[in-house]
């Protein structure tokens, strides 16, 4: 236990005790919560303080489960200016509807995305706009407990696993880990690509004492860079081979990312906000000085995420910075025989 944990242990035990008996009490049925009988409510969330990687889970549940049913996505919409129930377009900005469901509705045009911090509100609100939808993925909803997921997945991330963690303050638990046996599903991200068999039984006995179902292991995998704006020409990746990078992110943990870049470029410099970081005119202005130290450099750009592209889009960046911006797609695959869409619904099971 580091010294920061025990000076603040006390926050964190008052703080477990609020949530402990928050989830009673609705484990209990002293406080209401509401199952949805007539459409499946699938939930992807964790009991950490992101970094966990929800959205490119959310992302592959659209890509495995939508060829097979009707679905949406529905979010809380972190950080965003507007109001209550909002149906996302894909002329949304972050703004509009927060970050990670813009970047969800872009890259899947066809799929309802909305928002709304009253989950209820908005389960009843897409299912009055859609009647014949079969599955609402709600993203980051864990902790929601005034509704009853049909079936939940719970991520952690594989640097940083739940057995070794404490409460925040003093770590990074939204509540006790004995709370993480209402998941149906337990996913390890951004495992290693190579993890062995030995390694992953070792990390299920480890886990066993807080959660005894079933555990999968997910892969992040990082792919090509794309332009954040229109009219600028991919990046071929033997020339940032050669190149310096300035690594823009504002996001919970930037260091794998961190790591993919340094081996793709000749040199990497990172520039790091907090997560969800809203870009303001004196970072472009500080980003932009960092990169006029590389003038005499033939091959330059500045990489970042998807979720801070959504955020860069609506600021005002100069022209030379937006032809040397792009961001880094992500998608997970999940280890060999492992296939979370499945244990969903025996309905779709069949299908899939």
């Amino acid at each position: 236990m580091t010294f920061a944990r025990v000076i603040l242990w006390p926050f964190s035990l008052l703080y477990g005790l609020v949530t402990a008996v928050r989830n009673k009490c609705y484990d209990w049925g002293w406080l209401p919560s509401i199952r949805f009988d007539d459409v499946e409510v699938v939930c992807v969330g964790n009991i950490t303080t992101g970094g966990t990687g929800k959205t490119p889970h959310v992302e592959y549940l659209i890509r495995t489960l939508s060829p097979h049913c009707r679905l949406a996505v529905l979010s809380r919409g972190y950080k965003r200016k507007t109001k209550g129930f909002v149906l996302a377009t894909t002329a949304s900005t972050a703004q509009d509807v927060g970050d990670e469901p813009c970047q969800i509705k872009r890259k899947y045009q066809d799929i309802p995305v909305a928002v709304d911090t009253d989950r209820r509100r908005g389960i009843r609100q897409l299912k009055t706009l859609y009647p014949s939808l079969q599955i609402i993925l709600l993203d980051d909803a864990f902790q929601h407990r005034r509704v009853t997921p049909s079936f939940s997945f719970l991520l952690a991330d594989y640097r940083r696993p739940l057995y070794r963690d404490g409460m925040l303050p003093g770590g990074r638990l939204r509540e006790w880990t004995c709370f993480a046996r209402r998941a149906d599903v337990l996913i390890i991200t951004k495992s290693p690509e190579n993890i062995s068999t030995e390694e992953r039984e070792n990390l299920r006995r480890k886990y066993a004492s807080i959660f005894s179902g079933e555990i999968l292991f997910s892969i992040i995998r990082y792919e090509t860079p794309a332009p954040v704006f229109q009219n600028v020409p991919p990046l071929d990746e033997t020339r940032l081979a050669r190149a310096h990078v300035l690594l823009l992110t504002g996001i919970a943990h930037p260091q794998p990312l961190e790591d993919h870049v340094h081996r793709l470029s000749a040199c990497m410099q990172a520039v790091t906000f907090g997560d969800h970081h809203r870009y303001t005119p004196s970072d472009i202005d500080a980003i932009m000085k960092k990169w006029e130290q590389w003038a005499d450099m033939d091959e330059k750009y500045v990489l970042t995420t998807e979720k801070d592209a959504m955020r860069l889009q609506m600021t005002d960046i100069p022209d030379s910075l937006q032809k040397a911006l792009f961001y880094i797609p992500v998608k997970v695959e999940f280890l060999e025989g492992q296939a979370p869409e499945k244990r969903i619904n025996r309905k779709y099971r069949e299908s899939l």
